[in-house]
């Protein structure tokens, strides 16, 4: 061991011990893939041993890896801790708000707490929160580049470069095609009748019978056989949807067609087009068909939700108290 560590090295050796995959985490820093496993390498001829052994399916840590791995994860946060109080220390600007990112399926109330919560930590008040909703792809860019302290966002993404903390999940609904209302669930049917077809006589309000029981839930091999609507793969909600069902094997079937947003997946259900999973936070329609989706064993399906941070910022302490205000 020559006792010269990269500081580049102990990131990537992180970055790979969270994702299990030298690709994933050459991804995460937008860095090639031999450009982290040449850093790697050094790290390794520092300290004398390897900390990975790579196989087809991925890397897992050697016995020296799992020794040294969570010490790496405490130098780097320890780290970051020194870099964020010296930026606090360098900025003679006035204390700014705290800027929160938020993707387009996040409800309501969990901005409603962002606000709460900021008010709340010390030295804050009422117009300390400035909110951005935007897609995944733009709320990481802003991130990246120091234009908001903090997002939320469904858990769909690999953000191992940053702190993160789940904040909360909520179940998971299928939207079935076409509208119920208050229509009688009886339809009127013939009697059967020895001699044929009931006439129009006997077809009246005592040959009412009720429909079969309606269900109550939808597995997720029922979702599998629906003909799916689907947006772009923006807000996360096809990217949830896809996950769901390729890590049980099933296979995906989906509309033609594609919504330009989430908010009118409810509409086209409605008009017969196909059906929509969606959070039911976000179901809004009185008279949408919605169903819980639950797994194979009866358990409800839910969508995460997290809050991701820099831990080098210069407000890293507070935006790990604003996370944990967020949690329910």
């Amino acid at each position: 061991m020559n006792g010269r560590l990269s500081l580049e090295g102990l990131r990537y050796a992180q970055a790979v011990a969270r994702t299990g995959s030298f690709s994933a985490a050459a991804r995460e820093y937008d860095v090639t893939q031999p450009a982290l496993s040449n850093a790697i390498r050094r790290l390794e001829e520092s300290l004398g041993a390897r900390l990975f052994e790579r196989s087809t399916r991925g890397a897992r840590p050697t016995v020296l890896g799992a020794t040294i791995l969570p010490r790496i994860d405490a130098a780097l946060a320890a780290l970051d801790t020194v870099i964020a109080e010296a930026r606090s220390w360098r900025s003679a600007e006035t204390r700014r708000p705290v800027r929160v990112g938020v993707s387009p399926l996040i409800s309501a109330d969990v901005v409603a707490r962002a606000h709460r919560a900021v008010a709340g930590l010390p030295g804050r008040g009422e117009d300390c929160l400035v909110l951005r909703e935007a897609d995944l792809s733009e709320l990481c860019s802003a991130l990246d580049d120091d234009e908001v302290d903090l997002i939320i966002v469904p858990v769909v993404l690999e953000l191992t470069r940053y702190r993160r903390h789940v904040i909360g999940r909520e179940p998971v609904v299928l939207v079935e095609p076409g509208t119920g209302g208050a229509a009688d669930s009886r339809v009127p049917v013939a009697p059967a009748s020895p001699t044929g077809p009931a006439s129009p006589a006997q077809v009246g309000d005592d040959a009412l019978v009720p429909t079969p029981t309606p269900a109550v839930s939808a597995r997720i091999d029922d979702v599998a056989s629906r003909t799916l609507l689907l947006v772009p793969d923006t807000c996360g909600l096809t990217t949830f949807t896809r996950g769901l069902l390729a890590e049980r094997g099933l296979p995906l079937r989906a509309y033609l067609g594609e919504a330009a947003s989430y908010r009118v997946l409810e509409d086209w259900a409605g008009m017969g087009l196909g059906s929509a999973l969606l959070p039911r936070s976000k179901v809004t329609r009185a008279d949408s068909r919605v169903l819980p989706v639950v797994d194979a064993h009866g358990a409800a399906v839910t969508i995460t939700y997290e809050a991701a941070w820099d831990g080098t910022s210069p407000i890293a302490g507070e935006l790990e108290a604003l996370a944990g205000l967020l949690a329910v």
